[in-house]
């Protein structure tokens, strides 16, 4: 977080933009669709540091443009995200998912371009980047088997802890007026090509 702020603080006396990144996890998931307008109310420890953070940097830095992507999925260098979900069936080991948790997952590079995009704007405050679909975790899990090939048979359904929240889908009403924001569905591609 300190480095957030004095990163904010820095760009703001060189008058240059500034992007901080945080999460869906600052909504408490009470009836998801959230948008920039809606209150935050984080009820996991990372989404509480996360909102913390935000109020940080907008007081460091005004004009800052703070980005709420929903969870990301793609590769980055040698990574796959999600990671927990990607690590565990790269090893092929079981994983037990939420049938219960809804998101809107979105991917890596269309968040990389639409950051890119928006930073060649003059917009600042927040943004969402939500995919263009709300998925449970568990249909989300079998869309990463159907990108990264592996094995559908390994994910088990499992009810949502009562800590997490229930439903922080996003929609991207700011996203799509600054820049035309319009993501593709998870996997379109692969999945047609599987005949999933």
């Amino acid at each position: 977080m300190d480095g957030a702020v004095a990163t904010a603080r820095a760009a703001a006396r060189a008058g240059a933009r500034f992007v901080f990144v945080s999460t869906d996890l600052v909504f408490d998931g009470a009836r998801g669709n959230y948008t920039e307008d809606d209150v935050v109310r984080p009820i996991m420890p990372y989404g509480m540091l996360k909102f913390e953070a935000e109020g940080l940097v907008k007081v460091a830095y005004g004009e800052a443009l703070i980005v709420r992507p929903a969870l990301m999925v793609g590769e980055w260098g040698r990574f796959q995200r999600p990671a927990y979900e990607c690590e565990t069936l790269a090893a092929g080991q079981p994983l037990s998912l939420y049938q219960d948790e809804w998101r809107s997952p979105v991917g890596v590079d269309d968040v990389a371009h639409a950051i890119w995009d928006l930073v060649c704007t003059e917009a600042e405050g927040v943004v969402h980047f939500g995919g263009p679909e709300r998925l449970t975790r568990v249909e989300l899990g079998r869309r990463v088997c159907g990108l990264y090939g592996y094995d559908a048979a390994l994910i088990r359904e499992a009810p949502r802890p009562k800590d997490r929240p229930q439903d922080v889908s996003l929609r991207s009403l700011r996203a799509a007026a600054l820049i035309g924001w319009a993501p593709t569905p998870l996997g379109s591609q692969a999945l047609a090509a599987a005949g999933v």
